[in-house]
């Protein structure tokens, strides 16, 4: 039996001393002429989490995971009907542009797609796709990239908006959106409505904030799309309104076959008494 040996490598160049894991970490296979197997876990480095690699573990704080899910859940049920836009969450991507290298937006909207082969790395010149939008969680870790490097390499492989939610270098500050939409020579600052949220079109969503997090609204009704507790609440309440209401009808099939039982026997008992009197009128 062929063995496998976890091991902890040097900490390469590029990561904190003190706490290598603080980005987080790959794991690399390594394969010795016995037949050992050894994975070593690789601590992640700043670049790293600018140019990742498949099955990277980045770690992220709880504001930035319930962010992302909230963003990412919403645009894709948006388009759940439409096959050929697809909203890629976390996923490494391809842009198929000579010295660009994947990226791992936190999220991108796809319009055009030919096919989605659903793979680790999204393979533009492949599967096809205009990118109309990319939405970043800004966290620490990644605040350096998402507003200098990333926001000129997303203009270079064609992003039409590129939009963050921003915390500050802490994530201790007021959440901020900021906003650029692509011109012919550069990025240019999308200014928010009057109520301070950002069109997104082509996307069919605009982007708020309310009690210090982002919110999507539909761009034509303004309804704002809810988050997984207030589905779960929502869900909850109909499956209770239902249970009452099937409760109702099993009370009401009850009442009325115990009516039916009891009129039954009560024309038993007539047809009883009625035949007893006619055999007595009979003897009579």
């Amino acid at each position: 039996m062929k063995q496998v040996v976890y091991t902890d490598p040097p900490v390469p160049s590029g990561c904190d001393k003190d706490d290598p894991f603080r980005y987080g970490w790959r794991y690399v296979r390594r394969v010795h002429p016995d037949g050992t197997t050894v994975i070593d876990q690789i601590p992640l480095t700043f670049e790293d989490l600018l140019y990742p690699e498949e099955d990277d573990f980045v770690v992220q704080e709880p504001v930035h995971t319930r962010d992302f899910i909230y963003c990412h859940s919403t645009l894709e049920a948006f388009y759940a009907a439409e096959p050929s836009v697809v909203v890629l969450g976390d996923c490494r991507v391809d842009w198929g542009v000579a010295g660009v290298r994947p990226l791992g937006p936190n999220i991108l909207v796809l319009c055009d797609v030919r096919q989605w082969l659903r793979r680790a790395t999204y393979h533009l010149a492949e599967e096809g796709g205009r990118p109309v939008l990319v939405i970043e969680i800004v966290s620490p870790s990644t605040r350096p990239h998402d507003l200098r490097a990333k926001r000129q390499l997303y203009y270079r492989v064609g992003v039409q908006k590129y939009v963050l939610v921003d915390r500050g270098p802490q994530n201790r500050d007021p959440v901020r959106l900021i906003g650029y939409q692509r011109g012919p020579r550069g990025w240019r600052r999308l200014r928010p409505d009057v109520q301070g949220r950002l069109d997104l079109a082509p996307v069919g969503m605009v982007l708020g904030s309310a009690d210090d997090r982002p919110w999507l609204y539909d761009a034509v009704t303004g309804v704002r799309a809810p988050d997984r507790t207030e589905w779960q609440h929502v869900l909850t309440a109909t499956e209770t309104r239902a249970q009452a209401a099937e409760t109702r009808a099993q009370a009401a099939e009850t009442r009325a076959q115990e009516e039916m039982q009891a009129r039954a026997a009560l024309e038993a008992r007539v047809q009883a008494l009625e035949a007893q009197l006619r055999r007595q009128q009979g003897a009579q």
